[in-house]
């Protein structure tokens, strides 16, 4: 599903890159965004809440992998 909602994303020319926030306590999103081809670009803190920033722009994008068969 979230393959589909990236390639529903890049589908719009305008958009570059996608940004994405988990809590940096978070360690399994953290790596199930890294297998999707997102990189760490920093850390932030949200009101009471420390994130890790992950992006994923339409460079990588287009060069990461697609099997979809394969689990997350």
């Amino acid at each position: 599903m979230m393959r589909l909602a990236l390639t529903r994303c890049f589908a719009d020319p305008q958009v570059t890159a996608i940004l994405i926030d988990p809590l940096s306590s978070n360690t399994r999103a953290h790596r199930f965004y890294e297998r999707l081809g997102f990189t760490f670009l920093a850390y932030r803190q949200f009101g009471p809440n420390h994130c890790s920033v992950y992006g994923l722009d339409r460079a990588a994008w287009a060069i990461a992998p697609r099997h979809e068969s394969q689990p997350l």
